[in-house]
Formats: structure tokens, sequence, C-alpha cells
């Protein structure tokens, strides 16, 4: 045993130094439900949200923000037992920027915003049991609210509110709930 603590004692200030190493990214899953409607049509359904996002930190306040997010729709259509004559999900990419605050040591405000690249699925009723599904894509912005509550220096819980704008004057409408794992 003894002849180990002269190793141990070699290795603190490694191991001390690579705790103290910047943490310059950040892997997030959030999990939530939303709804998109359409600014010129009645067309409108909500769903579950599914995002997963990386940030590669700059420093402590900026970061580069990219991520894939899918809505399943169709949570109109099951509400209503079938009534509705639409039902729609998306998925898509975003690429922008996240700049956070630390308002104490333990929580941050942050805002993300950018560009999306979304693929938006529209299935419409034409009789009982006939569907015809119409796919519009385009880049539109995104913005998104939120607050992290820290974990230890490594993991964080996010809560948030985020605004995509979809093809084809389509919006979606996100209440997300995250997990997040920086190193």
């Amino acid at each position: 045993m003894t002849k180990f603590i002269p190793a141990i004692l070699l290795l603190c200030p490694l191991v001390s130094q690579a705790a103290s190493q910047p943490i310059t990214h950040e892997v997030g899953v959030r999990l939530g439900g939303g709804g998109m409607s359409n600014n010129q049509h009645s067309d409108g359904d909500a769903g579950f949200t599914f995002e997963l996002g990386y940030n590669y930190h700059f420093n402590r306040y900026f970061s580069l923000d990219t991520g894939y997010f899918a809505n399943s729709g169709g949570l109109s259509y099951l509400g209503t037992l079938g009534l509705t004559q639409s039902v729609s999900s998306y998925t898509g990419g975003l690429l922008g920027v996240k700049a956070e605050y630390p308002v104490t040591r333990f929580t941050n405000i942050y805002a993300r915003g950018g560009i999306n690249y979304a693929a938006v699925d529209l299935d419409t009723r034409k009789s009982k049991d006939n569907w015809h599904t119409r796919t519009e894509r385009g880049f539109s912005p995104y913005i998104a609210l939120g607050t992290e509550l820290a974990l230890g220096q490594h993991f964080g819980i996010s809560v948030e509110y985020q605004r995509i704008e979809l093809p084809q004057h389509f919006s979606s409408d996100h209440y997300l709930l995250g997990v997040n794992f920086k190193f």
C-alpha cells in the first residue's frame, strides 16, 4: 500500500487540472408538447415534441446551438375522436446561437435562436378511410427562452419555451423539459 502513495500524490495535480478544464460541449435531450397552427388556414394540431441538441461553448456565456427536433402530431385528432379533418407532424434541424447568463451559482437563464430546416407532413382526410399526405419543406427562424438548474458541474435540468416558424406559414409553440450533460 505504501508503494501506491507516491503514485497517487504524483497523479493528484493531473486530476485537479483535468477537473478545472472549461466545459466546451453540451448535449441535451428535451421532451414536451406543442401545438402547431397556420396563419392562413384553420389547420392546427398538437402533439408530443422531442429535441436532441448539441452546444459548443466558446465561453461561459455564448455557444453554437445545433439540434434535431420532431413533433408527432395527431393529438387533436385523438382528442376529437376522429372528427378533425387533418393531422400534422414535423421534423427538422436547428442551427443558431445560445446566450446564457448565470443568475445564481445553480441557475442560468438563456436564449437560443437561429434558423431551422423543417419538413411538415400534413395528412388530410378525404373520406372515412382515405387520407391525402402533403409535405412542405423549407428554412425558417426559431427562438427559445429557458432556465437551467445545475445539478453539479456536468448535469442540469432545463425548462424552456420554444417557437419554431415552419414552412407555408405554419408555426409551432413548444414547452419542453430537458436534461443536459456537459463535458
